[in-house]
């Protein structure tokens, strides 16, 4: 190969390096990265979102510009960033449920669990089904002993499909039935019950300071363990359910990550989970910061959609009757 030959390779390769799509380049990130959340400002998963990005910014050695894009619990937030390209610069903040729950219940969505990469899981919340504190019900037996003996039908104010899978579950097991009124956002079916509209509802957060002041009463949780603070809840599974659904919050990227630019993310949000950090979740919205790997995280997210699928296909059947 001649000089002038080889010089020509050179420059033909490097330029291969700048087109291609998936060739990362070696000093990622060289400029901003836009982080979208798709929740709206103020909650859970917006505020793990934003501790996160202070971190963030300190690890990858660039601004991390957040963007909010709620809607759909995390599902419009999914839809829009599949489409961005697959670089690096445009990551995403959701939660579990829209990757393992609405893709199977909203044939509409342009997406499944498979067609993003999934970059590291987060944090997740305390959870609680919580009553109004004059209640007749303070535990778990009572709210099914009266719902059987006086064939109550009890009422759920419902956000989203986790809480109405859990309705199911307690219909199917119980014998009892739950009418659920949907509503839109947490915060409207706390108040809900608050007023005395509905007689229970199912919350990530909003709650916990309404329980520590003494407004509502919490009688269990959809964890797969008790929740840290509120430890004296008992988790649905121990009181003879086979459902939990723990909606953690993750983060994802457009499908197609050069490897390097997936592990410069990757390593990065587990260093940025220091343990004050770890605190600020847990002090501002009792959050636990949970972190898994890539390979860990999408392992997660198809545990999570085997363990539901019965509820959901009950969920489904009920709605083809309608």
């Amino acid at each position: 190969m001649t000089r002038n030959s080889l010089k020509s390779l050179t420059a033909a390769l490097f330029a291969a390096t700048l087109v291609l799509p998936g060739v990362a380049l070696a000093e990622f990130p060289d400029k901003p990265i836009t982080m979208y959340i798709g929740f709206a400002p103020g909650g859970a998963v917006d505020t793990t979102a934003r501790l996160l990005i202070e971190n963030l910014e300190k690890e990858l050695g660039v601004p991390v510009v957040a963007v909010q894009q709620p809607g759909g619990g995390g599902a419009v937030m999914a839809a829009s960033l599949m489409n961005l390209p697959a670089d690096g610069y445009s990551i995403g903040m959701g939660a579990s449920a829209a990757f393992v729950l609405s893709p199977v219940y909203n044939k509409s969505l342009p997406y499944t669990m498979d067609d993003l990469d999934h970059i590291a899981t987060v944090s997740y919340p305390e959870d609680a089904l919580v009553v109004r504190k004059d209640a007749p019900w303070n535990s778990y037996e009572d709210l099914i002993k009266d719902a059987r003996d006086n064939k109550r039908v009890l009422t759920l104010s419902s956000q989203v499909a986790v809480s109405r899978l859990m309705a199911i579950a307690l219909e199917q097991k119980e014998g009892i039935d739950i009418d659920v009124i949907p509503t839109q956002g947490g915060g409207a079916g706390i108040q809900q019950v608050l007023g005395g509209h509905t007689d229970m509802t199912w919350g990530a957060s909003g709650w916990h300071q309404l329980v520590q002041a003494g407004e509502l009463k919490p009688l269990f949780s959809l964890g797969y363990k008790r929740n840290e603070t509120f430890s004296n809840i008992p988790t649905l599974r121990e009181l003879g359910h086979d459902y939990a659904f723990v909606d953690t919050f993750m983060l994802s990227a457009p499908k197609g990550l050069p490897a390097d630019v997936l592990e410069r993310l990757t390593k990065a949000v587990e260093a940025a989970l220091t343990d004050d950090l770890k605190q600020q979740l847990h002090e501002r919205m009792f959050l636990t910061a949970d972190y898994r790997n890539p390979q860990d995280t999408l392992a997660y997210l198809r545990k999570q959609q085997e363990e539901v699928m019965p509820f959901l296909e009950a969920m489904l059947a009920e709605d083809a009757k309608k």
